[in-house]
């Protein structure tokens, strides 16, 4: 499979609400810099052994250390959850993954990375078959550590050891259940897993027995094996081959996988799926008090790209007059409305006080996290500060943004100088659109200009 194919069909799966991302300890690698192998050695010393990392199967040798205490699990949970306790940072890979339009994501690592990382979400994590049993009605994202979590689980529910692989659908019911119907039901982008990696080997295992070879169509990314400098040629041709080999047999259980070279791969692969999953959206926002000409006539003529699905935030003002425009011109001209429109609730709209109150920007904030992950391009018409509010959340959750600049007193507001100031939006429009950069300094920007750039930088 090559990469712009795989981006293609998972970034569709995902604007189809029916693709998940299933995420491997390699994505946490950069944060956490944990070495299982050396986490474990002063353990594995007192079972005498010495440990090949290219060969060695990790819960096997973690079962070794269970058996050597007896079956006593305490020594060994304690020193991972030793490792765990310090702070760790997010990193690109889940920068990525929260700016994607994703609701869905399942994991093995015990850390808490991906919580930080979708903290601006409601999130409803799930650690055992209680939680899973569990429905949160209100939640935009649901993580799922089908492994469980240093921070929330018991020791018995952390799954590590050969044994907790081998009971995992006896033990785990609920989890099991629920990942055979997602594997049924959504396609899954498997990343942060390595070739022999024990984890991702024993979840291949779980889907071929779950599903019976009826799943969705699946994708693994992998990096290609290292060749050490006193590494001959045949042995990593062998290598090679070994990874080839297992690959094809991937394609059994309706997986394919696409090989890279480095790790930086992956971090393009992610920031393209990021922008692709929200489809060809676009939200308007500015003034809640203030109309205009302009912003009528661009959602009229966004009616017209029958690609286009505008994003309402049920707005008043600007955004209002682009989506009554919008709606009117698909009425005249005969155009199916029912997949062009998004709505999603802003719950100051029901008083228009709560509009002009900053203490409440914070949650507006909190609000409007999903609307802007749905959201590939964002136009701003000149506001006040919930117009400022929701260009930081735009921003932070990596939107595209085109600012609107018809007057001089447009160009001195608040918000369009942040615009103007922030490089690396200024940079994308006048690397795209040169024309329209030079007339958004000039305050000379007409409804066609806008079109125009709008249409270059929905991907």
């Amino acid at each position: 499979m090559n990469k712009q194919t795989l981006i293609n069909k998972f970034s569709q799966a995902l604007q189809n609400d029916c693709g998940a991302i299933f995420v491997g300890s390699g994505i946490s690698f950069p944060s956490t810099k944990i070495d299982w192998f050396k986490l474990l050695e002063p353990l594995i010393n007192e079972i005498d052994i010495k440990i090949d990392n290219e060969k060695d199967d990790l819960p096997q040798i973690a079962q070794y250390i269970v058996n050597n205490y007896s079956g006593n699990r305490g020594p060994l949970i304690n020193e991972i959850a030793k490792a765990f306790s310090r702070k760790f940072s997010i990193n690109k890979y889940h920068r990525y993954l929260s700016t994607t339009k994703v609701s869905t994501i399942w994991t093995t690592n015990y850390d808490t990375l991906l919580e930080r990382a979708f903290s601006d979400f409601h999130l409803d994590v799930k650690v055992n078959d209680d939680a899973i049993s569990r429905n949160v009605m209100d939640s935009e994202i649901e993580i799922i550590k089908m492994h469980g979590c240093m921070a929330g689980s018991r020791h018995e529910e952390i799954v590590i050891a050969q044994e907790d692989y081998e009971d995992f659908s006896i033990k785990k019911p609920a989890i099991s259940g629920r990942l055979s119907n997602d594997l049924l039901k959504k396609s899954f982008l498997f990343i942060g897993y390595s070739y022999r990696d024990p984890n991702i080997k024993n979840i291949m295992i779980k889907a071929r027995r779950l599903c019976n070879k009826s799943t969705q169509q699946h994708y693994l990314i992998l990096t290609k094996p290292k060749k050490y400098n006193n590494e001959d040629e045949s042995m990593y041709n062998d290598k090679l081959n070994r990874q080839k080999l297992w690959c094809d047999d991937l394609k059994r259980l309706g997986i394919s996988t696409l090989l890279i070279d480095k790790h930086s791969e992956l971090e393009e692969i992610l920031e393209l799926i990021s922008q692709k999953s929200r489809g060809k959206t676009v939200y308007v926002t500015g003034s809640h008090e203030k109309t205009n000409e302009t912003s009528r006539q661009l959602g009229a003529k966004l009616a017209d790209e029958k690609d286009i699905i505008l994003v309402s935030g049920q707005s008043s003002g600007i955004g209002a007059n682009v989506v009554s425009a919008f709606i009117e011109q698909c009425i005249i001209e005969k155009y199916d409305i029912n997949n062009r429109v998004k709505i999603f609730p802003n719950p100051y709209a029901a008083n228009e006080k709560y509009s002009n109150d900053p203490k409440l920007l914070g949650e507006l904030k909190k609000y409007r996290a999903k609307l802007f992950n749905s959201t590939q391009v964002v136009v701003v018409f000149n506001g006040g500060m919930g117009t400022e509010a929701e260009v930081e959340v735009a921003l932070n959750q990596n939107c595209k943004i085109i600012p609107i600049i018809l007057t001089a007193e447009d160009r001195n507001s608040d918000v369009m100088k942040k615009i103007l100031k922030n490089e690396l939006v200024m940079d994308q429009i006048q690397k795209l659109d040169k024309e329209y950069y030079d007339k958004i300094i000039k305050n000379e920007v007409t409804v066609e200009d806008i079109y125009r750039c709008l249409i270059k930088l929905l991907d």
